[in-house]
């Protein structure tokens, strides 16, 4: 073969291993480039679920918190009106003696408080305005009590034994406070229609 022919030999097999060279490179970098371009779609994919994810948790934790700040808020309020409601309930009887009822109401309260302590000495606390109204009731009632003004209260009295182991708490104040628990659920029901969610 002539030195020219196989100049133009390996020249033509250069061609076409490089031709070959080439082909590959782009089908490798052709590969590469798609195999990087999945794998940004998948590291994209991925990382927008874990933003998503982040995104939810921290909308549902912000809807619990304020749920939970607006429940302690009605919560507050229910219990400013109910604690009003009372107060304006207070201002009312607080003038009981004034009542042409308020003899009748101390002669249950004395007959109540007497039942509750039968058998023993009993000592009766009372306010100094009640007094001629109690002196007045005892023999009514056929009861022989020891009589203390010691207390300043809106109406009633308190029994006790003489030693005072037992007291039995009858005041307008007491009864009011007793009447104020009782009815708690009964009075959210009535201002809110349902128990007050307390």
């Amino acid at each position: 073969m002539p030195y020219e022919q196989l100049i133009e030999s390996v020249e033509v097999s250069a061609k076409e291993k490089i031709s070959e060279l080439k082909e590959k490179t782009y089908r490798e970098a052709t590969e590469i480039t798609k195999e990087a371009e999945s794998k940004d779609e998948s590291i994209r994919m991925r990382y927008l679920e874990a933003v998503n994810k982040a995104v939810e948790i921290e909308r549902n934790e912000a809807i619990v918190k304020i749920k939970e700040e607006t429940r302690m808020k009605l919560i507050r309020v229910k219990d400013e009106m109910y604690q009003k409601a009372f107060s304006e309930a207070k201002a009312i009887l607080s003038p009981a003696r004034e009542n042409a009822n308020y003899e009748n109401s101390f002669r249950k309260m004395l007959k109540e408080a007497a039942a509750e302590l039968a058998g023993e000495e009993i000592r009766l606390h009372i306010d100094k305005r009640d007094e001629n109204l109690c002196k007045k009731l005892l023999p009514e009632l056929h009861l022989n009590c020891e009589i203390a003004t010691d207390l300043t209260c809106a109406g009633g009295l308190n029994a006790s034994t003489k030693d005072e182991r037992f007291i039995v708490f009858n005041t307008i104040e007491s009864r009011f406070e007793r009447a104020k628990a009782l009815l708690r659920s009964e009075i959210f029901a009535t201002l809110y229609g349902d128990q007050g969610g307390l």
